[in-house]
């Protein structure tokens, strides 16, 4: 599942979603690019902010996107992560971050973690662009997030 949804801002039925795999013994696949570090305690993305995180079995996140940065990761079991290491073809013939965006994400990760103030810029910046589309009668999709798409 995607958490936030890119295109239209939509915030997917984790919990429900979550439920689901419960119930038939099925691992799940969270997809936060568009949340870390834009929603949740210390920016851990909507699962966190919902109490569930710990209810998926891997999160894949990005570095760029609310980290300001380059490169992304995936955290699971090591079983899983070992897996994807092995049979993930474009990862295998890719190199690691060089050092200085290594230390750049890590700067911005640690940042945002201690830190309320753009998660809150983020949203009233959302929420002024709604009203001022609502007031010019410009539609769009969905208002519970920060992404806005518009209706051409």
């Amino acid at each position: 599942a995607e958490s936030v949804y890119s295109m239209n801002g939509d915030i997917a039925p984790l919990a429900e979603l979550s439920d689901i795999a419960k119930r038939h013994g099925a691992m799940t696949y969270l997809d936060e690019v568009h949340a870390v570090g834009m929603y949740g305690p210390q920016g851990a993305g909507i699962a966190a902010r919902e109490g569930i995180a710990d209810d998926f079995t891997v999160i894949m996140g990005t570095l760029a996107k609310g980290f300001g940065t380059t490169g992304g990761y995936i955290a699971g079991p090591a079983e899983v992560i070992e897996a994807v290491r092995m049979f993930s073809r474009s990862f295998i013939f890719t190199t690691a971050l060089p050092p200085a965006l290594a230390a750049g994400a890590t700067a911005a990760v640690r940042h945002l973690r201690s830190s309320e103030a753009e998660r809150e810029q983020l949203w009233s910046n959302a929420q002024l662009m709604h009203r001022l589309l609502n007031e010019r009668g410009i539609p769009f999709i969905s208002d519970q997030t920060h992404i806005v798409s518009v209706l051409v």
